[in-house]
């Protein structure tokens, strides 16, 4: 892609879609990048795999009318959708009392009804969720793990056994981990509606695959430089520009830089001066998801099927993916994947025995996904708070520093640890580096090329 002869405006470190939103946004306001994404693809941690005939995402996949920011570009490049899972004959169970328990639909209805009373405190926590403020928290809510709130939870035990794999599938990791604000955020930005909530979080995806959209975006990000397998090792600003440095020993200037890496992975690159004491604390501490998505394919046609569980079992949640008489794909999610009784992607053996609390008598042939928590420039699934990191960590993480402006799905104002988010936070960095560098009296490149003054 086209940049200027001169210096660019903005490097952009990270070409997932936080930094190719605002890498497109830029060259809207006729400013020039160069985005640097260390991986051979873009896409961070959203990526669609082609296996066995199939677009299979094997990070971020769901997406919703209800997140504004993804589903107006969806409309944008006129991205094609489609329902996931097929609802359509679907056969719902939960694991509870050591045995699998199908659910009728009235069942079902009273499992929704009990998530709905578990984040009934996100109507007054988040009064208004689309916006960056919450509301008081007499009860420090903040501070309560989804496990030490579940037990605030009377209803049946196979109904709170469902709401217990809800919970694991949304944290990916160790619930006692994991904010229980996480699940109000979600709750109230579906309308205060658990069955909408469910709609927002696992109902749509792309027909294929994320990377259409990402591609999209990327082709208008005309003014972009955009260069892969471009790992960064160190990041200095100074009173003049800011100055990157690439791991092959490049090094790239300019006035300004976005940051879209992941809260994990802040700290695996070197900052000068450091970044703030909270940026660097979360990083290190990093948020709770650490769990595993994959592909499962298992013999013979096992129908449209749908299977929770708690936390005590390896796999959390089961579902259909595909199936006809030549074999079955199941979406396979694990939150604490140490729980799982295999060594690698390779050990069929190992998810057959993992699967069969869920679906007894299951027989694996392969498995296909992605190992994100030891993925360096992931370090971790999509972005669940730990107790407490909502009111003291994310403020700070979009919160710039000097010439440096960030973004990510990570600290995003409503749908964080989506895409969704991610997009958002691209459209804000965007904005605001641009206002920094209009204010500081950088002329613009019109996006047919034509230099135009600008006003401070």
């Amino acid at each position: 892609m086209a940049t200027s002869e001169s210096s660019p405006d903005v490097v952009i470190i990270g070409g997932g879609f936080a930094g190719v939103t605002a890498a497109r946004e830029l060259t809207m306001r006729g400013r020039t990048s160069v985005l640097l994404e260390a991986r051979d693809r873009l896409g961070g941690r959203t990526y669609t795999s082609d296996h066995d005939g199939h677009a299979m995402e094997l990070g971020g996949t769901w997406v919703h009318p209800l997140q504004p920011h993804v589903w107006a570009e969806i409309d944008r490049y006129e991205v094609e959708t489609e329902t996931f899972p097929v609802l359509e004959g679907l056969r719902q169970a939960v694991v509870s009392g050591g045995r699998v328990v199908d659910l009728s639909d009235d069942d079902v209805a009273r499992a929704i009804d009990a998530l709905g009373q578990y984040c009934a405190p996100g109507t007054t926590l988040f009064p208004e969720p689309y916006t960056g403020t919450w509301g008081p928290d007499p009860q420090n809510m903040d501070a309560r793990s989804m496990r030490q709130h579940l037990e605030t939870i009377k209803v049946a035990p196979k109904l709170r056994d469902w709401v217990e794999g809800m919970c694991c599938v949304t944290a990916f990791g160790p619930i006692d981990q994991a904010a229980a604000t996480e699940l109000f955020r979600f709750y109230a930005l579906s309308g205060w509606s658990a069955e909408q909530m469910l709609a927002a979080l696992s109902a749509t995806k792309l027909v294929k695959g994320t990377r259409e959209l990402i591609d999209s975006i990327a082709a208008q990000a005309r003014l972009a430089d955009i260069r892969l397998n471009s790992p960064v090792r160190r990041i200095t600003q100074n009173g003049k520009q800011v100055s990157v440095e690439l791991t092959n020993g490049d090094t790239i200037t300019a006035p300004t830089a976005v940051i879209t890496l992941p809260m994990n992975v802040l700290n695996t690159v070197e900052f000068d001066p450091p970044l703030s004491q909270i940026k660097r604390t979360a990083s290190a501490e990093r948020h709770a998801g650490a769990g595993m998505k994959c592909y499962v394919r298992v013999k013979g046609d096992i129908g449209n099927v749908a299977v929770m569980a708690p936390e005590a079992q390896p796999v959390n949640w089961v579902v259909t993916y595909d199936h006809n008489t030549n074999g079955s794909w199941l979406i396979v999610f694990a939150a604490t994947p140490k729980r799982l009784p295999m060594s690698s992607f390779d050990d069929a053996a190992g998810m057959q025995e993992a699967l069969q609390p869920l679906l007894p008598g299951v027989e694996v042939e392969s498995i296909h996904g992605w190992d994100w928590s030891n993925d360096p420039y992931a370090l971790g699934t999509w972005c669940i708070y730990r107790p407490g990191q909502l009111t003291q960590v994310l403020p700070e993480m979009r919160t710039a520093e000097g010439r440096l402006f960030f973004a990510s799905g990570d600290s995003a104002v409503s749908w964080r640890s989506s895409i969704d988010g991610a997009i958002e936070s691209g459209y804000h960095a965007a904005q605001h580096t641009d206002q920094y560098l209009t204010a500081s009296g950088h002329q613009t490149l019109s996006p047919a090329g034509l230099k135009s003054p600008v006003t401070a």
